[in-house]
């Protein structure tokens, strides 16, 4: 059985759940609740369309994610000493960064081990990025890593986030990110008016070295 895992209430996951036949659970815990379990992030953009494919996903993988930004390392956030931790068991801070707000996992030994092990890592606070890196380098599951598009506006968030922390500022244009089909069934979101330039990119990645 596939279902959803939610700290608190989203009315938005749960209306859209239940029209897709999902069942929801809400518990700060976090418990796994199901075979197939996301771990989701009130308030997140939900991709609907591409939930069957993470189910899918986890038929041969323990666990699944998206990267959290492409321009952004471990180096990059939290604070000095638990970068410093960090480095103990990562080894090398310049790995790219996970977004932990969909998580989906299976129920196994591996995949409970993760949801575990991050849990205990983040107990005593921190910078859940961080913790969720040093859990998935303790645990060692059979990770699909997924690209950022399946979490448009956690990118978003953390481009504020950034130049918040660098003392910067961030202008919001008030728009909602556009879907953007690249190839039949493939589909990413921007901002609007860089449908072209995204299509471009597509095509210039796909000449360089197909799919990824």
């Amino acid at each position: 059985m596939n279902g959803i895992v939610l700290p608190s209430e989203d009315v938005t996951i749960l209306a859209r759940a239940k029209r897709a036949h999902l069942q929801v659970v809400v518990d700060k815990d976090r418990p796994f609740a199901f075979d197939k379990t996301l771990f989701a992030e009130p308030g997140v953009l939900m991709p609907w369309d591409l939930l069957p494919a993470a189910w899918n996903f986890l038929a041969r993988w323990d666990a699944a994610i998206p990267l959290w930004r492409y321009g952004m390392t471990a180096n990059d956030i939290g604070a000095k000493e638990e970068r410093e931790a960090t480095q103990t068991i990562v080894r090398d801070l310049r790995v790219l960064l996970h977004s932990w707000e969909l998580l989906f996992v299976r129920k196994n030994e591996a995949g409970c081990a993760l949801v575990e092990t991050w849990k205990h890592e983040f107990s005593t606070g921190g910078d859940k990025r961080l913790a969720f890196l040093r859990a998935l380098y303790h645990v060692k599951p059979r990770l699909c890593v997924l690209p950022t598009s399946w979490l448009a506006n956690v990118r978003t968030e953390s481009q504020q986030a950034l130049a918040t922390r660098r003392g910067g500022t961030l202008i919001k244009t008030g728009k909602p990110l556009v879907k953007v089909e690249l190839a039949p069934g493939r589909f990413v979101k921007c901002h609007p008016g860089d449908e072209e330039k995204v299509r471009k990119q597509f095509q210039k990645q796909m000449a360089h070295g197909g799919r990824r």
